[in-house]
């Protein structure tokens, strides 16, 4: 069994990428005083920071020139040299990850002859298309990026006495990722250079990464009646983690046990209102209003990208100064590339919106709001119904609930007064230190030693199987008469777990089968997710094909039908969904593999 010496955590971000890492030791087993190491000297960078720029700089061919800040400043200083060599320039692309290709229906000529399901022969299946371009450039671009990270993270370690071989690895995951996408990281993690064996590398919710840091990194909260303060780590304590980054918001909460392990009472929750789509609204929306056409915009874009994106990094700056009751505008000057590219009309345009000004772009505090206004509402009711889950759970004796605001975004001010305006009467809402490292430094601590007992099932999860037929329940349609004459139902639904249910992190959920047919010399297991809590099939509305689990049946063939019985186990409590199986007559386990839809 792989016993490592030291921990590294790798955060992949949507605006920015860090490592850290972390020797097992006595010394380090006391979380808060954990000796963390990280990397805060990046190629170009504008000052230490933990984080380089999720950035990359490729060729006509797709080599990489650059990376991180220094593939930035080449843009913005050569960009016009590197655009006609047919350059181009990728950040913020994370989000892009597990594109949907449609799906198309085929004859079973398309299937392996020797696979079969729960399911008769001869029915129509789905198959995913080849991806298109699009669908495969993420993927690259994320393994790209990781493999100059693992690259940086390894030389450091290596100049401390320690190999490769030594480490267990962490990557971060966005909460509102599917399985699919988790699986998709899964594989790009592989494509990095990290270690394929089974427990060498962990995926973690970013959030639930940023909780292990808040419980050690000094917040203390306040008691009921102003009673006497508490930390995270206490036994009780009830708190809210609110990851903004860059591409999401993530949320989840927790209550502590009576060991101070963490219990996840709250749903693993998010959406798309990270810092990046405040961006992409000042470009998209108020850059074209303020010039007037698209075809400016467009043409700046294609001709002076630096320039422009020399202007959008203007506004990623003052965005973090402005406040919820701004009362002051936002001047934001207009590079000289951008400037000659701007004729007599837009500039009358400018200084007639701009009250003169036509060398700048000059935002109001009306503006700034609408701006907000694309992400903050959102971020609020996402944390609204979070609240609503808590108070679920919520007993006669329980501790003072807790909102936690980690990530870069949580510097804004504008967000940490939206937050506090709407729940500081109902919550305590707190900011822990350097909330910018919150998921990296807690990814490592997760990697050190999890601290999360256990999970709530964000689905009902299950499979399709035939089961007996039900005469005046189920439809006739659904009736499937095997070769041995037993009437049986198609599509029913299997449940393993339901939505809501709490799952312990260590517990594996046990269902036995028998084969359909006599000549199946595979099962393949459709796994299936809804938020009903108890469906019947699983053609039910809401219920959506999420994994393939195959099991391997060759090598008891020789036994007659019912002396092939199988166990599918299934573990949901942990950050990705787990299979195996083994035979009920003494067998043993059996050659099992879990193939994730993108279209889930």
């Amino acid at each position: 069994m792989f016993a490592p010496r030291l921990v590294a955590a790798i955060d992949i971000g949507t605006h920015g990428i860090g490592a850290a890492w972390c020797v097992i030791s006595e010394s380090n087993a006391e979380p808060s005083s954990r000796k963390i190491h990280f990397c805060d000297q990046w190629e170009s960078q504008p000052a230490p920071t933990a984080k380089n720029l999720s950035a990359l700089l490729l060729d006509t061919n797709g080599k990489l020139i650059a990376w991180g800040y220094d593939a930035r400043r080449l843009w913005l200083t050569q960009g016009a040299a590197l655009r006609n060599q047919g350059a181009r320039y990728h950040h913020g692309f994370k989000m892009d990850l597990g594109v949907r290709p449609a799906p198309q229906t085929t004859d079973d000529s398309s299937v392996d002859s020797d696979s079969s399901s729960a399911e008769p022969a001869g029915k129509e299946r789905e198959v995913l298309k080849r991806g298109t371009p699009t669908d495969r450039l993420t993927p690259d671009l994320l393994t790209m990026l990781l493999r100059e990270v693992v690259s940086v993270t390894l030389r450091q370690i290596a100049a401390s006495g320690y190999d490769e071989d030594d480490v267990r690895w962490c990557l971060t995951s966005p909460a509102c990722w599917s399985d699919y996408q988790k699986s998709v990281l899964r594989g790009i993690a592989m494509d990095a250079g990290l270690p394929r064996e089974d427990g060498r590398v962990l995926l973690s919710l970013e959030p639930e990464a940023a909780a292990h840091y808040a419980r050690v990194s000094g917040v203390r909260v306040v008691g009921d009646h102003n009673g006497p303060s508490s930390d995270l780590l206490a036994p009780g304590a009830r708190f809210m983690v609110v990851d903004c980054g860059g591409g999401t918001v993530d949320i989840t909460a927790y209550e502590n046990d009576t060991d101070g392990k963490m219990i996840e009472i709250g749903r693993s929750i998010g959406d798309r209102f990270g810092s990046d789509f405040l961006n992409r609204a000042f470009e998209k929306e108020h850059l074209r209003d303020c010039l007037g056409d698209q075809d400016i915009l467009d043409e700046i874009q294609e001709n002076c990208p630096d320039a422009l994106l020399n202007l959008v990094d203007q506004w990623e700056r003052g965005k973090l100064h402005v406040a919820l009751d701004q009362d002051e505008n936002l001047n934001l000057l207009i590079p000289t590339a951008i400037d000659r590219r701007l004729g007599a009309a837009v500039r009358k345009r400018l200084a007639r919106r701009q009250n003169k000004i036509n060398d700048a772009i000059v935002l109001t505090p009306a503006q700034i709001h609408a701006l907000f206004d694309t992400v903050i509402p959102g971020t609020l009711d996402l944390i609204e119904s979070q609240l609503k889950e808590m108070d679920a759970s919520r007993g006669e004796n329980s501790s003072p609930d807790v909102i936690l605001l980690v990530g870069g975004f949580s510097n804004s001010p504008y967000l940490q007064q939206a937050v506090k305006e709407r729940f500081g009467e109902r919550t305590q809402v707190m900011v822990p230190p350097n909330p910018d490292i919150a998921v990296l430094f807690g990814a490592t601590h997760f990697c050190y030693d999890p601290q999360t007992r256990a999970r709530r099932s964000r689905f009902t999860y299950g499979t399709e199987v035939n089961d007996d037929f039900e005469e005046g329940i189920d439809p006739e349609a659904k009736r499937y008469v095997t070769s041995r004459g037993q009437a049986t139902c198609e599509d029913r639904f299997s449940i393993f777990t339901r939505a809501g249910a709490s799952v312990p992190t260590d517990a594996e959920v046990m269902r036995e089968y028998v084969p359909l047919e006599e000549d199946h010399t595979e099962v393949d297991f459709t796994i299936y997710a809804t938020s009903h809590p108890d469906p019947r099939y699983v053609t039910d509305p809401g219920c959506d094909a999420l994994a393939t689990v195959t099991v391997d049946l060759k090598p008891v063939m020789r036994f007659e039908l019912e002396e092939r019985a199988l166990r599918l186990f299934m573990r949901f409590g942990e950050t990705e969904i787990k299979a195996r199986a083994e035979l009920v007559q003494g067998g043993g386990e059996i050659a099992t593999s879990v193939r994730f839809h993108s279209n889930y």
